[in-house]
């Protein structure tokens, strides 16, 4: 059963899951709270099925049908509740806040800056945007945000602006555009530490985080001290803990946090214990009293003395009281380290939960070599207890005494911590832009390690003239809950809360960052209208060498990622061709790179190249009269009639056989074939030979054997007059050429007939 608490509105019932609360719509003006909006930071949570959500608003059908990303800024509260109860949330970029939306905000569409665009779509029912219409009901009206993403506006009035001949929004004042107040992931995992050590000083109580009913951090017992009249040894300290909640800027991989080198980096420090003295102590004996009786007797004219000795034994009590005077926790070191290694190992404190990797006081961040280190951080107890002891007796001796002593405990909790360069020095991307009409080509080339652990990237983003093609990593970071309650402890008892995922919650659910891994994938995203050198367009993939297969990372139960389970692999070398309605030449290219980390990859190289077209020939026909086994000549020159030597062409017969052949130093490449037709073509190179050498663009041809004797020339070459305009232009020209043939056919055969009938007659 699982519990999901979105908002307090009415309440829907869905099978198997228990209580679902309905996720409120958002009403103009009003701010409204959604609670569990940072249940995308548990993952590992059970998803619910869209169809048991109850939402009545507007974008009913945002439903995402797998793992979503999350992006900085641009989802509504409600949108991100959605996400967070049916699907899972993920992130590409650990330098980035994450911003998490918990409350809506409204702004008056007179209040929007200069910079921000309007936009105004015609609401029907083909479109797929569904947000809330103008006043009229004939328009969706949105304008975008700081960060470029589009919000929506209540409210508007649309009207038509026969001037400019445009549309405008008439009410200003009263049109409101939807927003959200934001938090981020750092104020989150100070929230989580914060919460957890609120009451660390404390020694009445302690908060334990528990996952599955054990400690997620062990907790230990200890200062011992020893006690008056025999009793065994007494631990002062109960339940003391200290752990690491997360390292900032990292993420957990195979075993292990992975973060880069530099900037600063640091861990988040949550503690806690209890302290309680020992109990009072008092057991009742008997003092024993000597009891000498002494007599004198005469005899023999001697006195004699005598005496006797006996033992008297009175009631005491021996008593010990013990109170605690005071008890204080305090981390005491964070520390990364590895054996041998001889830098600065000390993280310095910021903060009450905070520890980062910097030099104090000048605040130069610590360098660490790549490699395996270890975090560990201390706490240590100090507690102070008053012992007073005695005898209570009416006819022993009586007496007391005091003491006031200070004893001590120490615990340590440590992560595997594995350090890579911030700035990935050892890998080296290589772009090369082949430029042409119609298409261009981007060849991408990795040299270096590109394994999370050693020198990842995150994002490649060419910008060829305002074509933008993105090519991303297939390193994804989902943020998994920790502990799904807290168990708290005192003297007398304990007892156990869930944990929470509101945004200024009591019991929050501590977190980290787990690695899953997809696929590289390549987009030509559209971009915003006041590009106007953006042309749309599709991306073919020509050809690739893996580098890697690296194997899915494991993830906890509840994180439902597909990708993860298939076959991953990370290239050498990646060829796409970019399909787009541009027809300029002359362009040029430019790129960045960064990694997950946040920081740029400078060894980035990026080069812009001409196609140097082809031209693909069939010569030296044999003819077979038996229609096996014609035979001919393939040739391929450049433009300048230099022929290209080494190059593949690929030859297809007319029953879909499909065999290749190579060229040899004259361009030349035999070719035997059966049937009616031939198809022949060269694809174009697929990696770029270096920069001093041309990247050779397709040709093909298509050759139909003509019937008895007549002759039927070749189509020839097709690449140069119509590829700009019809992307298959092999299919276009070989129905072409089959339609000139039959039409020839038909008035051959019309001209047969009239001449045989008419020497009948």
């Amino acid at each position: 059963m699982a519990l999901l608490l979105l908002a307090s509105v009415s309440v829907v019932t869905a099978a198997g899951l228990g209580t679902i609360t309905a996720i409120p719509s958002s009403d103009p003006g009003m701010d409204k709270r959604y609670d569990d909006t940072y249940r995308i930071l548990a993952n590992n949570d059970d998803d619910v099925d869209p169809s048991d959500i109850s939402y009545s608003g507007h974008f009913e059908n945002d439903y995402p049908y797998g793992p979503t990303e999350l992006n900085a800024r641009s989802q509504s509260p409600s949108q991100m509740l959605r996400y967070a109860a049916t699907q899972d949330v993920y992130v590409r970029n650990l330098g980035d806040f994450q911003a998490v939306p918990y409350r809506d905000r409204w702004t008056r569409y007179a209040d929007i800056h200069s910079y921000q665009e309007t936009q105004f779509l015609r609401a029907h029912d083909k479109n797929t945007y569904d947000g809330p219409t103008s006043t009229d009901g004939e328009w969706f009206v949105r304008v975008t945000s700081q960060y470029g993403e589009w919000q929506p506006v209540y409210n508007a009035e649309v009207r038509w602006n026969p001037d400019a001949e445009e549309h405008y929004v008439a009410n200003p004042e009263g049109a409101l555009v939807h927003g959200a107040y934001y938090s981020n992931t750092i104020d989150r995992n100070l929230h989580t530490a914060g919460q957890y050590t609120q009451y660390a000083q404390d020694p009445d109580r302690v908060a334990i985080p528990i996952v599955n009913g054990r400690e997620l951090y062990p907790a230990s017992d200890g200062a011992s001290m020893s006690r008056q009249w025999g009793q065994s040894d007494f631990n002062i300290v109960r339940d003391a803990w200290v752990g690491v909640n997360h390292v900032f800027g990292g993420v957990w991989y195979r075993d292990s946090y992975v973060v880069g080198g530099a900037p600063t980096r640091g861990a988040y420090v949550s503690f806690d214990h209890r302290a309680v003295a020992p109990p009072d102590y008092s057991y009742e004996d008997q003092c024993r009293k000597k009891h000498i009786h002494r007599w004198t007797h005469t005899h023999d004219n001697s006195t004699h003395t005598h005496t006797r000795t006996h033992w008297h034994y009175y009631d005491r009590t021996k008593w010990a009281e013990y109170e605690l005077i005071d008890s204080s926790a305090e981390v005491t070191s964070v520390r990364l380290d590895r054996p041998g290694f001889s830098g600065d190992s000390e993280w310095a404190k910021f903060g009450d939960t905070t520890w980062i990797a910097i030099e104090d006081p000048s605040s130069t961040p610590l360098e660490y070599p790549r490699g395996e280190y270890t975090l560990t951080a201390t706490l240590q107890v100090t507690s102070e207890v008053e012992s007073r002891w005695g005898i209570t007796s009416s006819r022993c001796n009586e007496w007391s005494r005091s003491s006031t002593d200070t004893y001590t405990h120490t615990t340590q909790y440590s992560v595997p911590v594995t350090i890579t360069d911030f700035d990935s020095p050892n890998l080296n991307i290589s772009v090369v832009h082949v430029d042409g009409e119609g298409d261009d080509r981007l060849l991408v080339t990795w040299t270096g390690d590109q394994d999370l652990p050693h020198d990842p990237w995150r994002r490649i983003q060419v910008d060829i003239n305002g074509k933008v093609v993105n090519i991303d990593s297939p390193w994804r970071f989902y943020g998994v809950s920790r502990n799904d309650g807290v168990e708290v402890r005192t003297e007398s008892g304990s007892s156990t809360r869930d944990v929470t995922h509101t945004h200024d919650d009591r019991w929050p659910a501590i977190y980290h960052y787990q690695t899953s891994v997809a696929n590289v994938t390549m987009s030509f995203p559209h971009q915003q209208r006041s590009v106007t050198t953006q042309r749309w367009g599709y991306l073919r993939t020509v050809d690739t060498r893996v580098d890697a297969r690296p194997g899915g990372a494991p993830l906890p139960t509840g994180v439902d990622d597909p990708d993860n389970d298939a076959p991953t692999e990370l290239y050498r070398q990646y060829a796409v061709t970019l399909n787009s309605n541009d027809l300029e030449t002359g362009e040029t290219a430019t790129a960045t790179a960064d990694n997950p980390f946040g920081a740029e990859i400078d060894q980035l190289e990026v080069s812009t190249k001409p196609y140097s077209p082809t031209v693909l020939r069939l010569m030296e026909i044999n003819r077979s009269a038996t229609g096996q086994n014609h035979e001919g000549t393939l040739m391929l020159i450049d433009t300048n009639s230099n022929f290209l030597a080494d190059k593949t062409i690929t030859v297809t017969q007319g029953n879909e056989t499909e065999w290749t052949v190579t060229t040899d130093s004259e361009g030349r490449a035999p070719v035997t074939w059966d049937g009616m037709s031939l198809r022949a073509r060269y694809d174009g190179d697929v990696w770029d030979t270096g920069p001093g050498n041309p990247y050779y663009k397709g040709d093909s041809i298509l050759y139909l054997l003509p019937p008895g004797t007549v002759a039927f020339a070749a189509a020839g070459t097709i690449g140069q007059y119509i590829s700009a305009a019809i992307n298959n232009t092999f299919i276009f020209v070989e129905w072409l050429a089959l339609g000139i043939f039959a039409v020839w056919y038909v008035r051959m055969r019309r001209r047969t007939t009239k001449r045989g009938g008419g020497k009948e007659t």
